[in-house]
């Protein structure tokens, strides 16, 4: 089943209206045929159902044809003039933001309480309890995007809205907020399925998803930016912008959360890196955006030289910054002594991630090298939209290296997997229980040797032995990244470490490659600069609109 693209908009009228005798198209069906005492098989309730998910997180290229990575210190778009300048120049307000989510989740929230409000007269009663634990947890997720972006936000609870809705509503605290999302987690998580690979029920919020969704909002709770990290502002904006005061005891919640899902063994690492993001069903992928097979990510963001048949569009320009970031396949940064990094040939025995987030010059693709030194196919420095770093994305993408032309793969974007909750472990055991815990290292070394760099001597897979909290939490932050590329996860993390007014105003920058006779020379050069303006980009303003409809809710701090 496509299960998020079926759409249906319900026309709301009275709940009285009578049946109509030709249902006509799932666009058109009114209130009164969804929720329906005589549909004996709950058809349209169930459509109904499934079309609360398409209200899910969806990150490919959607800011405007662009990742929202590119509005990291890991991407660049190589369009000129899109929406995504907005994230990237400090030009974002309260009027134009391109990632403003108001709206859409609190339509899902709107049809999560149509649906409690109105299910139980469909005659389907083994059916129901399932239906509504599903949209409740739903609903929790759709509460955590607001928060994650706002801070503390209207907490309706099972209140029937109007589609201008929240009116009236005060903001909650953040904290009344995360407490209503974590026992939203708890009290479905026992109520919905568990977690079948091979059903139809894949996809769907199981009980491992609940689990996730409450590792990462406890982990974000726990975070520096929430976890009293917020000074400088009103006290009233303080209580909505986080916790009043710190609290150690949140990173051991959320270390608990993850452990919860980890122990429940119905997760695991896929055993190759890419299979993760082209396997429609695979162990590791906790809850996707499922979408139709597609060749849309590969036009989309595929190298821009080839023929029509395999053309790629380049949308998005990996950096140079996040290049350097990846160490080499025994695990050592490229910096460091003993890595056996050469200048000379850049991209040679790296972390075998590198190669399946990041095409760059030399790599195999439709059926010959990629060529983004100077003037080559893939870089013409022509009028044309092309890569502006010498890099073009890899990860998401089928796997294309022999073959002629792109065909439809499954493109589903992972919302969650096994790796972020073994990272998110780490993070929250180390920060409880310091000096680089053994938990931290167990959940690293994992990752790592999925990844397919060396074990080493030690066995520790390049990282450095009795680590202190501090050096554990870089190594941690690190692997994050370089782990969850793409996967709309830099952008928010640093945003939650508190450290994006440094990572995200600095300069972005690419490789030129210069190509004498066969003979490639490489050099490092800036490509355009990153602005975040701090505090106020830390959280996202209130959209202008709801302010207007709204005189109860007060705007974020420096809004």
């Amino acid at each position: 089943m496509k299960r998020y693209s079926i759409g249906i908009a319900l026309m709301l009228l009275m709940a009285g209206c009578s049946k109509m005798q030709d249902a006509g198209p799932l666009n058109q069906l009114t209130e009164g045929l969804v929720f329906d005492s005589t549909d004996r098989n709950g058809f349209y309730a169930e459509q109904y159902v499934n079309d609360i998910y398409a209200s899910l997180p969806n990150g490919f290229n959607r800011i405007d044809g662009n990742l929202l990575d590119a509005a990291t210190d890991d991407a660049v778009t190589s369009q000129d003039g899109t929406n995504i300048d907005f994230l990237t120049k400090g030009f974002l307000n309260s009027s134009l933001n391109p990632d403003d989510a108001w709206a859409k989740n609190y339509a899902g929230i709107r049809k999560v309480n149509l649906l409690l409000a109105k299910i139980d007269v469909v005659p389907v009663p083994a059916k129901i309890p399932f239906w509504k634990a599903e949209a409740r947890a739903l609903r929790a997720l759709f509460y955590f995007e607001l928060v994650k972006r706002y801070g503390g936000v209207p907490l309706v609870g099972d209140a029937l809205l109007n589609t201008d809705a929240p009116a009236n509503f005060k903001r909650n605290t953040f904290e009344e907020c995360i407490n209503y999302i974590v026992s939203e987690c708890d009290a479905v998580k026992g109520l919905v399925k568990t977690d079948p690979l091979s059903s139809a029920d894949y996809g769907r919020m199981s009980a491992g998803v609940v689990l996730a969704v409450k590792t990462r909002t406890l982990l974000y709770a726990a975070s520096p930016l929430y976890n009293g990290g917020n000074t400088g502002i009103t006290a009233e904006q303080k209580l909505v912008q986080g916790y009043a005061a710190y609290d150690a005891e949140r990173w051991n919640k959320a270390a608990a959360a993850a452990n919860e899902l980890i122990t429940g063994g119905k997760f695991s690492l896929e055993a190759t890196f890419n299979n993760v993001f082209i396997n429609r069903k695979n162990a590791e992928v906790i809850l996707a955006f499922l979408r139709p097979v597609t060749s849309d990510l590969e036009t989309n963001n595929g190298p821009v030289g080839y023929a029509v048949a395999g053309n790629g569009n380049g949308r998005t320009s990996p950096t140079q910054n996040l290049v350097d970031a990846f160490p080499m396949n025994n695990g050592l940064a490229i910096t460091e002594s003993g890595s056996g990094y050469s200048a000379a040939s850049p991209y040679t025995n790296r972390d075998p991630r590198l190669a399946n987030t990041v095409l760059f010059n030399g790599a195999s693709w439709l059926n010959r090298p990629l060529q983004t030194y100077e003037g080559g196919l893939d870089k013409p420095n022509k009028n044309t939209t092309q890569t502006k770093t010498s890099y073009y994305l890899r990860k998401f993408l089928g796997n294309f290296a022999t073959q002629a032309q792109y065909s439809n793969q499954n493109h589903n974007f992972p919302i969650f997997r096994y790796a972020e909750v073994l990272l998110s472990y780490a993070e929250a055991a180390n920060e409880y229980s310091g000096a680089g815990t053994s938990i931290a290292y167990t959940q690293l070394k994992a990752i790592r040797k999925r990844a397919g760099i060396a074990a080493g001597a030690d066995n520790n897979y390049g990282l450095k032995a009795n680590m202190t909290q501090t050096e554990m939490r870089e190594a941690i932050r690190l692997e994050r990244r370089l782990e969850m590329a793409y996967e709309e996860q830099r952008y928010w993390d640093a945003r939650r470490w508190k450290i994006a007014e440094q990572a995200f105003n600095t300069q972005l920058g690419g490789m030129k490659i210069t190509n004498t006779a066969g003979v490639l020379t490489y050099e490092k050069v800036p490509v355009q600069p990153i602005r975040f303006t701090a505090p106020a980009m830390y959280f996202y303003p209130i959209p202008f609109s709801e302010l207007s409809k709204n005189t109860n809710l007060i705007q974020n701090a420096g809004w």
